[in-house]
């Protein structure tokens, strides 16, 4: 199954990998492909410093789920 990700779901799945949305994104690669526009890595990168700070990983694990989050769609 097909399923389009906003940036919002990209930022919850970083910020809590460990959550339903992060274990979905990471963990279902047999049941469903995830496609995202763009932009969202733009708006990544824009909010970066935040992303860091809410979620307490340090830029190497930040970079590494982000790294695992965009082979995913």
């Amino acid at each position: 199954m097909k399923i389009v990700v906003d940036t919002n779901i990209i930022f919850s799945a970083l910020l809590n990998s460990n959550g339903n949305i992060g274990d979905l994104l990471f963990n279902s690669d047999k049941d469903f492909e995830f496609y995202s526009c763009g932009y969202m890595r733009y708006e990544i990168q824009k909010h970066w410093e935040r992303l860091k700070k809410i979620s307490k990983l340090t830029q190497e694990n930040l970079e590494i789920s982000y790294t695992l989050v965009i082979s995913k769609h």
